[in-house]
């Protein structure tokens, strides 16, 4: 007798297709968070590496020539203001972008002497040391050379001086990274490449003369021996400019600081960190975050000033000053110290340590950090 066969569908059910898609909505959510953390926490990395690079490049120029690099020249004639009746003076940012060629101005940051110890020997040889950096900006000056290249030197994006979780470069009409976010550089132009994310420690006391009236509004303080003595006389604990003994950093106008001079050891002296750039701030396009004047970033690697240079007067990730460091990674802020390490310290740092760790000869040991 012939026994009858069941026949199967193969298919799934509604009900059963509805189980399974559900499954794999659980499994993405639980993996998503961990992907995400996964790639934080590479870019962090790779960040801390750009970081290890750049203070290996910093000490390689110190083998070469006895000293690190300075953080600002200026061959300018000094301007000068008074604070509290003692006449002081300023390195204005101006010498860096005007167009005068040719004259002697420089304006130029630490991170043009230090190109070549970052293989970028070929774009330091391209630049024109008898023009400023707007003159090394604007590729009609040197057409044939520059349009050979690619590019006049100071556009150049150069990969290591980007933090990975921030940006992999300047976006051309961005309006929150710019050399000069305060009003347009370069006879109302602006730079299109050549940005960072890195900046060098000038110290923990107050870097820049800030006036929004003048075009000295960014100006870094330059005081001669004589004016910093003046100001220690006064007594003014109150205007604690960077210069002063006990709030020194590695770098400055025209500084010279050797490894010597860094009197509280090189583990507890930040040389480099990662510079504030207000990403999460727009200009007037969202009115619950509009900047003030001292939350426009300044940006460009070949820009000695605030572009290049920072203090640990203020606490870090704090989204309050151009002058202070500030970083994109969760619960911290990566710096580079002097001995060549580099590692991330807590955003939750006192603002005792910070300071200190800024200052290459307090002569006050810093805490744990």
């Amino acid at each position: 007798m012939r026994r009858a066969r069941t026949r199967s569908s193969g298919g799934f059910t509604l009900i059963e297709l509805l189980v399974v898609l559900f499954i794999i909505l659980i499994l993405i959510s639980l993996l998503l968070p961990a992907v995400q953390n996964a790639r934080r926490a590479a870019r962090r990395t790779q960040c801390l590496n750009h970081l290890k690079q750049i203070v290996l490049a910093l000490h390689e120029y110190h083998d070469a020539f006895l000293l690190f690099p300075p953080g600002q020249i200026s061959a300018a004639v000094p301007e000068q203001v008074v604070i509290n009746g003692v006449t002081v003076n300023i390195a204005d940012p101006d010498e860096a972008i005007i167009n005068v060629q040719n004259q002697g101005f420089h304006g130029t940051s630490w991170i043009l002497h230090i190109l070549p110890y970052l293989d970028r020997q070929n774009i330091y040889e391209l630049w024109r040391f008898d023009y400023n950096v707007w003159g090394n900006s604007e590729i009609t000056l040197n057409l044939i050379e520059w349009t050979n290249a690619g590019n006049a030197p100071a556009r150049w994006d150069i990969p290591t001086l980007y933090c990975p979780a921030r940006r992999s470069g300047m976006e051309p009409g961005d309006n929150s990274l710019r050399i000069d976010t305060v009003t347009p550089l370069f006879n109302n132009e602006f730079i299109e490449g050549g940005g960072n994310d890195y900046v060098g420690c000038a110290g923990a006391g107050l870097l820049f003369f800030q006036d929004q009236t003048i075009n000295t509004r960014r100006a870094t303080y330059n005081l001669t021996p004589a004016q910093i003595a003046d100001l220690e006389a006064l007594g003014l604990t109150s205007v604690p400019i960077y210069q002063r003994s006990d709030l020194r950093g590695c770098f400055g106008v025209n500084s010279s600081v050797r490894i010597e001079d860094i009197r509280d050891g090189t583990t507890q002296t930040i040389l480099i960190a990662e510079a504030e750039r207000f990403e999460l701030y727009t200009i007037n396009e969202d009115l619950a975050n509009v900047r003030t004047f001292e939350q426009y970033p300044s940006d460009g690697w070949a820009w000695g000033g605030p572009a290049t240079m920072f203090s640990t007067y203020r606490a870090p990730n704090k989204l309050e000053h151009f002058e202070a460091a500030g970083g994109p990674h969760e619960n911290g802020v990566q710096v580079g110290l002097a001995d060549g390490s580099a590692r991330q310290i807590s955003e939750s740092v006192s603002l005792q340590v910070w300071q200190r760790l800024g200052s290459r000869s307090g002569g006050i040991p810093v805490e744990e950090f």
